[in-house]
Order: structure tokens, then C-alpha cells, then sequence
């Protein structure tokens, strides 16, 4: 009696047990662009779209500056944090997850029969190809950024982003072998202080999760950046600092030859916006600036902060 009131709370032993297992492997997006590129690896040699990536590390970190340097070139077209609160790119990069060494069965996917044929047969579980299921995330891209970019007279198009993380670049490399990536940072007091300018009122993806305060903040800023600074290397990304950015360190030549682009040189001397109010910048209390540090350690210390 026990075993049938537990089987019926908690679901039968062998399925909890397959569950243990699978979680044992933490399923992420990169495991399953890892299992994705084994089976329906990108075509990188046949591959002549090169999109531009720019992500930062949250909010108000000059993404909007160097999304300006970038499209200085009138060949590039730069889509700035697109439909933002809707976590497309998230959501579709989610669905990699589920990929792994044994899902799905081999036999699931269409292997040509003709409609008469399939229905005399079991098609329960009948799956497209991957190399279709890739070409259809590929075409919402390409429908969505490339092709209005390239109507707009651009030959290269891009996404600046303040939301992804290293593992979205997984994804897109998968669907754009040839995309370059950009990571941006900035001391995360001096971002946290020029967001509070604009109400600390927006959000990661509406509505679940809102970056209301030092702490969500302070946390995203980290994930980010702990992912930039662990595997950036294996995306071939440009690391740039703001500060070294505006102070001339980090030069637009490396940014021209990484990007392949030619940079307008007046563009960062022409400001666009500011964190200021009546000409002073927004003073941030004591308790939001322990509750930030706390947050954002020990990373920030890490890369100088």
C-alpha cells in the first residue's frame, strides 16, 4: 500500500531514477550544441554569412557607443537589444537543452518513406531531420536580421546585446559558424550608478525576471562576465573593457581587424545620452553599494574593480 501511494505522489522508480541520472549531467544549451554539432555539424567552409555579436555585460556599459563605432561602417547593420524583453534568442537556444546521446532515437527521424507507406507504420514519434530542424532556427535569423539589414543597404549585420551569455554564443556559432563576437565590460558601480538614472525598472525577460535591484543586477553582471572570461577564448571573442575603450587603451584597430570593418574615428568623440542628472551623476547609497559588491565578487575583483 506504501509503494502504490509513493508510485502515485512521486511517479515510478525507474523514471525518478533515469531523471537522478540526467540532472547528474546538468543539460545545458552548450551540451546540447555539443550532441547537435556531432550529428548536424555547421558547414563552415560553404558558410559566407559572418554576423557581428556584441555582447556586454548588462546594462549601461557603452554596448550603445561601440554598437555606434561598429555601424560607423555603412557596410554594417547593428539591431540594437531586438524585441529585448521577449528573450527570443534565449527561448530558441533553450530548446537545444533536450539534446543528448540517446534523444532522440535514431528511428524517430523521417528517413524518406512516402505518405502511403507511413501510414501503414507506427509515426507517433516523427521527427524532421536536424539538418532541417538547424535550417528552420536559421531562417528565423536570417528573416528577422538578416534580410531587412540587407535591404537597408548593409552587407554585414549584427545584435548588440546587454541579456546573452556565453552559452547563446554556442548556439548562434552553431547556426552562423563564420560569427564574430564582441564582449563588452565595465566597472559594475559605475554601470549599476548610470542605470538607476532610468528607474531600475526593466527586465531580463518580462515578466519573470526583473533586474529591480543591486543584487539581480550585480548578479547578472557576474554570470555574464564569468562566462566571458572563462570560454571566450574558445569563440575567438574580443574582450574590451570600457574604460580602456573610451581612454583610448583598448584601440579601434583591434576592433577594425577583428570585425573586418572600417571604423569612423569622429563617432567616439560624439556623445549620445547620459547618466547624469541637472550635469551630476546618480549617487549610489551605501547599502546598494555593499548588497552590488556582494554580488558581483569575486569576478569584478578579478578583472580590477
Amino acid at each position: 500500500m506504501l509503494q502504490t501511494i509513493k508510485k502515485a505522489l512521486q511517479g515510478p522508480s525507474q523514471a525518478r531514477a533515469a531523471h537522478r541520472q540526467a540532472m547528474k549531467q546538468q543539460p545545458n544549451i552548450q551540451s546540447g550544441i555539443q550532441q547537435l554539432q556531432k550529428q548536424c555539424p555547421a558547414d563552415f567552409d560553404n558558410d559566407t554569412e559572418a554576423p557581428i555579436f556584441l555582447f556586454s555585460a548588462g546594462w549601461r556599459s557603452g554596448s550603445t557607443l561601440l554598437q555606434r563605432l561598429i555601424i560607423s561602417d555603412s557596410q554594417v547593420f547593428m539591431w540594437g537589444e531586438p524585441y529585448d524583453e521577449c528573450g527570443i534568442i534565449q527561448a530558441m537556444a533553450d530548446t537545444t537543452k533536450a539534446f543528448r546521446a540517446n534523444w532522440p532515437p535514431a528511428d524517430y527521424y523521417y528517413n524518406g518513406n512516402s505518405a502511403t507507406e507511413l501510414s501503414s507504420m507506427w509515426v507517433a514519434n516523427l521527427f524532421p531531420s536536424l539538418d532541417d530542424l538547424r535550417k528552420s532556427h536559421r531562417a528565423f535569423f536570417d528573416t528577422l536580421f538578416s534580410e531587412p539589414a540587407k535591404k537597408a543597404g548593409a552587407k554585414c549585420w549584427g545584435i548588440k546585446e546587454v541579456r546573452l551569455g556565453i552559452e547563446h554564443c554556442a548556439y548562434l556559432q552553431w547556426l552562423y559558424p563564420k560569427a564574430r563576437f564582441i564582449f563588452l565590460y565595465r566597472d559594475p558601480l559605475e554601470a549599476y550608478a548610470s542605470y538607476c538614472r532610468y528607474g531600475r525598472s526593466w527586465y531580463n525577460t518580462f515578466p519573470d525576471k526583473p533586474v529591480f535591484t543591486p543584487t539581480t543586477f550585480g548578479q547578472h553582471w557576474r554570470t555574464l562576465m564569468e562566462g566571458f572570461l572563462r570560454e571566450g577564448k574558445n569563440v575567438n571573442a574580443l574582450l574590451v573593457k570600457y574604460e580602456d575603450l573610451v581612454e583610448g587603451r583598448t584601440t579601434l584597430e583591434a576592433l577594425e581587424a577583428h570585425l573586418d570593418i572600417t571604423i569612423d574615428r569622429t563617432v567616439i568623440k560624439t556623445k549620445v545620452g547620459s547618466s547624469e542628472q541637472d550635469g551630476k551623476k546618480v549617487q549610489v547609497n551605501y547599502l546598494e553599494k555593499w548588497l552590488l559588491k556582494r554580488a558581483v565578487s569575486p569576478v569584478a575583483e578579478e578583472v580590477g574593480y
